[in-house]
């Protein structure tokens, strides 16, 4: 069945570092900066915050959220009649909606989280899933779409996606754009499907060509504190062959490097889910010459993985701030030391 239907952005604070007096220890300094940049709103986020949701959006008054998250609502109940099998439409959290409902509906002021949703549909020569998430502004705002099937190569994924965000630029900014994105995958999906065989041809023209590019992201997040999100990250991240590490607590911090189109596919997959803050604060690109299977000029982790007491890495306040002396000795051992001041404004020094 076919139906035709008719960013908050935090920026990160530059911090001008006076010198410290005698009795003030430079990681005491260094951490309280920290807790001062990571404070939202006038208070600081705990760890049921994530469960919580957004309190605010900038840029909305309460009448217009409420009516944003009506329309998504509405489109929802749309698709739920459209794919109204067991796993055809998965809300990752069904409680949400009833937030959501009693928030468009003024029964509560209090925000719920994002919705998130999964559709998985049959084209007629394989099997998709959707993932989307859509902010608290959508319609206003574009969500974020991620589109995935084990039958499709990287390459092929990589391309379908990319052709997916730039149909949805051609939509009415304001629009419900799911359904026409479902459409489109519905009409254009199996052309994918068709490419395996080209596709298989060039992922060997990949390996046997003299440059390939390279890639490596440094992002940011407010915090990291979901097991959940911290599995899928290592899953995710082995899936796209791509090493570096994830340091959870607050501030979170992710390294992830490989082949870039690898690095852009996990990057649009892991921004799509509920964050109270992520970033891309660095993007390192290299053309190496060789086997795109052979990336150890360039790497500079030999796997991903999560960083913790195993790395030497102390943690305090029940584990949910790092001690960012051992993060600097880490980064600096893997030659990455550069990196702490493009994330906190300030040189790094071991401790």
């Amino acid at each position: 069945m076919q139906v035709c239907f008719a960013s908050l952005t935090w920026p990160l604070f530059t911090v001008d570092v006076a010198p410290a007096a005698p009795s003030i220890s430079w990681l005491s300094l260094i951490e309280q900066i920290i807790l001062d940049k990571f404070t939202c709103t006038g208070r600081t986020m705990d760890l049921d915050d994530e469960a919580a949701g957004d309190m605010t959006c900038e840029g909305l008054d309460q009448a217009e959220l409420m009516a944003m998250i009506g329309l998504q609502l509405s489109e929802v109940d749309m698709l739920q009649s459209m794919f109204p099998g067991p796993r055809e439409l998965v809300v990752d959290d069904p409680s949400v909606l009833c937030d959501l409902r009693d928030f468009a509906e003024g029964r509560t002021l209090l925000l719920p989280p994002h919705l998130d949703l999964v559709i998985n549909l049959d084209v007629e020569k394989g099997r998709v899933s959707m993932s989307i998430n859509l902010p608290h502004e959508y319609p206003a705002a574009q969500p974020s779409i991620f589109v995935r099937s084990q039958t499709l190569s990287r390459q092929a994924q990589h391309r379908l996606n990319q052709e997916l965000r730039e149909y949805i630029k051609t939509l009415q900014k304001g629009d419900l754009c799911i359904g026409p994105a479902v459409t489109w995958l519905q009409e254009k999906g199996e052309s994918f499907f068709d490419d395996l065989v080209d596709t298989h041809n060039d992922d060997q023209a990949t390996v046997e060509t003299k440059n390939y590019k390279c890639a490596r992201l440094w992002i940011y997040s407010h915090h990291i504190y979901s097991k959940v999100k911290r599995k899928d990250i290592l899953d995710l991240s082995r899936e796209f062959d791509l090493t570096g590490f994830c340091l959870p607590g607050k501030p979170g911090i992710i390294c992830v490097e490989g082949l870039a189109h690898n690095t852009d596919d996990w990057w649009q997959k892991v921004r799509s889910w509920n964050w109270q803050k992520i970033l891309v604060k660095k993007r390192e690109e290299e053309d190496h010459p060789g086997s795109s299977h052979d990336l150890a000029t360039f790497r500079r982790f030999p796997t991903f993985q999560e960083l913790g007491t195993d790395n030497s890495i102390r943690v305090k306040s029940g584990g949910t701030h790092v001690n960012m002396g051992d993060v600097f000795r880490y980064l600096d051992e893997h030659g990455c030391g550069y990196v702490f001041r493009d994330y906190f404004g300030i040189n790094g020094r071991p401790t």
